[in-house]
């Protein structure tokens, strides 16, 4: 299936406001948080392999066990109802709440370092349903940014190559639902007005104008100032044009990729050559994000 809305669901606003109020005392895991430029990509685990929080790294848990709420789950009681009444449980992985603000995302494929994993334990499906968010919160796959507005359902073909953007210093708040590749009757969702595929809704594309041969020559530009030291501010601005100007497919990388080419440090073409391949070709549970020793690429 291709990224597509699915439903909305209603959402109980004083009880949401309950949970997330106490969400903020659990141990928010940072794992994942080298995918973003301008600060931390927070999770907590509400249900998982064997019922444990765990260290938000899904190639981490015992996979051999059936999954469960887990303690953080087990306290949100708004957003225990909410999975219990909507999600196949049979096929449901995980679940976690997501939380990011001011930062960009990495143009990336996921699921690629979840190969080693069986079929049946295996995240095949994602579902992401907002819960917090703003108009400067931005999603994107292929050459199509699109917004996902709060209480709705939406499939996420993690497959592809896609990012995201949180231009405000509000936090965005998801729940992301991973689901298994099982044979079922039962929709993965179930949710009043559901859709099977209809794709990205125009009326939620954002409509960008197209991005001038001056701005991408100043872009280019950058090349005099990009060094190992300056690298994740120089992606991030990039990244960012990407969010409010239409530079044509595969514009982040195509364009980062050219600025390091012409930059008079060397290592940055390497290094960035590296992280096309790591985050949108290749990786295994088992690999790091490629890092320089002078400077790494994971953000505090």
């Amino acid at each position: 299936m291709r990224t597509h809305y699915v439903a909305t669901t209603l959402l109980d606003e004083a009880r949401l406001a309950d949970d997330l109020a106490r969400s903020d005392s659990f141990l928010w895991s940072e794992a994942y948080s080298d995918y973003l430029f301008g600060g931390a990509w927070k999770s907590c685990m509400l249900w998982a392999r064997g019922g444990d929080t765990g260290d938000g790294v899904v190639t981490n848990y015992d996979h051999d066990k059936p999954s469960t709420f887990t303690q953080y789950g087990n306290q949100l009681p708004y957003l225990r109802d909410l999975i219990t009444s909507i999600a196949d449980l049979e096929r449901l992985n995980f679940v976690r709440l997501a939380k990011v603000s001011n930062s960009v995302i990495i143009p990336h494929r996921d699921l690629l370092e979840l190969s080693e994993l069986p079929d049946d334990t295996r995240n095949a499906h994602r579902m992401h349903i907002p819960l917090v968010t703003n108009e400067d919160c931005f999603f994107n796959e292929a050459n199509t940014v699109f917004r996902m507005r709060k209480g709705e359902v939406w499939f996420l073909d993690a497959s592809q190559i896609h990012s995201v953007a949180v231009l405000s210093n509000e936090p965005r708040v998801h729940l992301m639902l991973d689901f298994v590749n099982l044979p079922s009757a039962k929709p993965l969702i179930t949710a009043e007005g559901g859709s099977e595929d209809g794709g990205i809704p125009d009326e939620r594309t954002v409509k960008r104008p197209p991005l001038s041969d001056a701005d991408y020559s100043n872009l280019l530009r950058l090349a005099d100032l990009l060094t190992m030291d300056t690298f994740n501010e120089i992606f991030s601005i990039v990244i960012k044009k990407h969010f409010r100007y239409d530079g044509g497919d595969d514009f982040v990388w195509n364009t980062m990729i050219a600025v390091a080419g012409a930059a008079k440090d060397r290592d940055v073409l390497r290094h960035t050559n590296d992280l096309r391949r790591y985050y949108t070709l290749e990786r295994s549970a088992h690999d790091d994000p490629p890092q320089d020793d002078a400077q790494p690429v994971r953000l505090p």
